[in-house]
């Protein structure tokens, strides 16, 4: 849809105000009355390219797709299955005889089961999610004899 610029900026601008779609119109206002974009740019604190974007989309598809304002994609979990991960990671603790795994175990394990890769800063992000808590019992030595202690502990003065 091509435009002749027939819209009037000034008083779109002044009837919507400065909320969302002010700068837009703010901006297109000033192009309409003849600043030149390096001023607009300026004056706004915008870069070149998103003026001419959103001269572009007025010029193309007209008034209703410069104020339309989509919201961003949001934070997407790269592993999608959560309890399945649940599962593993306790398995893995499990497995380890004695000691406590560590958030690198943890981001080795997903890289290589689920082929997504996490830095260890990114992982904490998931655990969290998970509600996984970092505070944990006094580990155990791998070599340690429980029934040993327990003796000890008798026999001891």
């Amino acid at each position: 849809m091509k435009v002749n610029w027939s819209d009037d900026f000034e008083l779109l601008y002044k009837k919507m105000g400065q909320q969302k779609y002010g700068i837009r119109l703010l901006a297109l206002w000033k192009i309409q009355s003849g600043a030149p974009e390096t001023s607009v740019c300026e004056f706004l604190h915008k870069t070149h390219a998103t003026i001419r974007k959103w001269r572009r989309t007025y010029e193309e598809e007209g008034l209703e797709a410069l104020l339309r304002i989509r919201s961003g994609r949001g934070r997407k979990s790269r592993l999608l299955k959560t309890e399945q991960l649940k599962k593993d990671i306790e398995t893995l603790q499990e497995k380890r005889n004695g000691g406590r795994i560590r958030c690198q175990d943890i981001v080795e394990m997903v890289s290589q089961k689920y082929g997504v890769h996490y830095s260890q800063s990114g992982m904490y992000h998931v655990l969290n999610r998970l509600n996984f808590s970092w505070i944990t019992s006094r580990s155990k030595h791998p070599k340690q004899d429980p029934e040993a202690q327990e003796e000890f502990k008798k026999k001891f003065p």
